[in-house]
């Protein structure tokens, strides 16, 4: 398996290097070929105890001929026949992420001349093309058939080609001198039944098939089809959800729902999708899903996930702009596999969230997640996903969508304290002091029980100090520009509230406070002897404000 492993990388690499390079000038006017049924995720192969071994699944797929043309469905080595990848993902705990590894792909070997989805309208008896509205079902025996799975990353999903030459099925699981490279398959039946209960199938971990945790699951798959157009390519993917079962000391699967044709992120509950591809013709599609939930404590959370369809260059890294000088915490990667060696960079300093690859992309059929808290509120804009390998089109493909670039409420400074300082945020719905909000206040949290708490409000900027490590952000002297605006006492919990409903009132668009809370501190604080000194609060008011400072 480890020697099937590396040759896969190996053959990763010169895909990438290669035909993955070129625009899609092959597309033929007529050519539509959709998943049309998707069904019996079933159970094929098990490795080590259950719950915490692998699992080899497989899926029974059918394609339907809706276009105009006949397809070519020739059996490798022949290169002119469909691909059919596969993918489980699971939604859990706010986050839609793929569960199974970088799996291998079905090559297309025999056209069937059903009529599943329309009226078959004449198929091949010797099975090489798919006729017009005529279907082909691969069943579960045939997706789980080790003979007829090889790596993905030989193929181009933008173009819908592979070459044969040099191929894992050209040079087998122990290639030969004079027989490597030369076009004719060297994977035979025997080495395929050698690779035991797992194989080249869809792996997924038992531990993330655990039924117990709420977690929503789902099943998908892709048909890669040599020069569709890619505005016939949406009913190309499709996913259903389905529910797990353990019986009988195995593991079994009941689907939850029908086929949707679409990118499984659409499942994401509460999640924005949007996608864009690389230029005209240059390259294939991502789609990026996001979810936002929050403010708590002041940070909002942020979870993307990016689905690379059929993009050959694939991913080599994500830019999210953001508002400088925002707070950035608690940054998160995932990818498809369980090496941390290949997880992505991740630099949060300036105007943009910047994750950049280790030497692996993001190739299509795959998912990869980045999730962030951030003091920055949602709004429109655009991201970027730098294309990994060299080639025609563009650098990086735009995609609109959200993203944390409005930064209405921001940390100044750090609060002081002999332990943990007191922490200050807003509040309100929404928690943004917009013209007339009758619910906008600010939180002090992290204070004794029953302490007293004072907000000090100042209208101007600057650093004031008062000796220590404690400072008050903002400038001006006590009594005139640095007000004692309001005080009360925390609660059980150590919450201090203030309201500060906004007037609506024109003439304060644009006005911005500076706020931070003294706190009482019954074992000593730094300040006086007796208190706590909060971060920093800025606060921008308006409806009409920019989103970044």
């Amino acid at each position: 398996m480890h020697r099937l492993r590396s040759l896969a990388l190996a053959l990763a690499t010169a895909s990438l290097s290669g035909s993955a390079l070129t625009a899609q000038d092959n597309a033929v006017h007529g050519i539509d070929v959709s998943l049309g049924i998707l069904s019996n995720l079933t159970n094929v192969g098990h490795s080590g105890p259950l719950g915490t071994g692998i699992s080899a699944l497989a899926m029974s797929t059918t394609s339907c001929n809706m276009g105009s043309k006949t397809v070519p469905w020739e059996a490798p080595m022949d290169a002119d026949h469909p691909f059919i990848a596969f993918l489980i993902a699971r939604e859990l705990d706010g986050r839609m992420e793929q569960i199974s590894d970088l799996s291998h792909v079905k090559h297309g070997f025999f056209a069937l001349a059903n009529s599943q989805c329309i009226p078959c309208q004449g198929g091949s008896p010797s099975g090489d093309f798919l006729g017009i509205g005529c279907s082909d079902t691969y069943g579960i025996q045939n997706n789980a058939d080790n003979f007829w799975l090889a790596p993905q990353q030989e193929i181009n999903p933008w173009l819908g080609t592979w070459d044969p030459v040099c191929s894992f099925f050209d040079q087998g699981l122990n290639p030969q001198p004079g027989t490597m490279c030369d076009g004719n398959r060297s994977f035979s039946g025997p080495q395929s039944n050698s690779l035991g209960p797992l194989g080249n199938r869809v792996l997924v971990q038992d531990a993330d098939l655990n039924p117990n945790e709420g977690a929503n699951f789902f099943y998908a798959s892709h048909y890669v089809i040599k020069s569709e157009p890619e505005a016939q390519r949406q009913n190309n993917i499709g996913f259903r959800p389905f529910m797990v079962q353990v019986q009988g000391g195995s593991l079994s699967f009941l689907n939850n729902g029908p086929l949707v044709n679409d990118t499984v992120l659409q499942a994401w509950t509460d999640a924005s999708i949007s996608s864009a591809k690389n230029g005209v013709n240059a390259d294939g599609r991502f789609y990026v899903g996001v979810v936002v939930t929050g403010p708590e404590d002041g940070m909002y959370h942020y979870e993307y996930a990016v689905h690379n369809r059929d993009n050959a260059r694939g991913g080599g890294g994500l830019r999210i702009p953001i508002c400088s000088g925002a707070t950035v915490a608690n940054d998160f990667f995932k990818d498809v596999d369980a090496d941390p060696g290949t997880d992505w960079s991740f630099d949060g300093s300036g105007a943009e969230l910047h994750w950049s690859n280790n030497g692996e992309p993001l190739r299509w059929n795959s998912i990869y997640n980045f999730a962030f808290d951030s003091d920055a509120a949602p709004v429109a804009g655009t991201i970027q996903i730098d294309q990994f390998a060299p080639g025609a089109g563009l650098s990086s493909v735009a995609v609109a969508t959200t993203v944390p670039g409005g930064l209405f409420n921001a940390n100044t400074g750090p609060g002081c304290s002999n332990g943990a300082p007191p922490s200050l945020y807003a509040t309100g719905s929404p928690a943004q002091a917009t013209l007339g909000n009758q619910s906008f206040g600010v939180e002090s949290g992290g204070n004794d029980a029953g302490a007293l708490a004072v907000l000090l409000l100042g209208a101007s900027p600057g650093t004031t100090p008062l000796g220590g490590d404690c400072n008050l952000y903002m400038g001006g002297n006590f009594g005139s520009q640095i007000l004692l605006f309001s005080s009360t006492v925390a609660d059980a919990d150590g919450d201090a509230s203030f309201g500060l409903p906004v007037p609506n009132n024109a003439s304060l668009q644009g006005a911005e406070l500076y706020l931070q809370v003294a706190s009482q501190r019954f074992a000593g604080g730094p300040y006086l002897s007796s208190f706590d000194i909060s971060n920093g609060l800025s606060v921008r008011v308006g409806d009409s404000l920019p989103g970044c400072p």
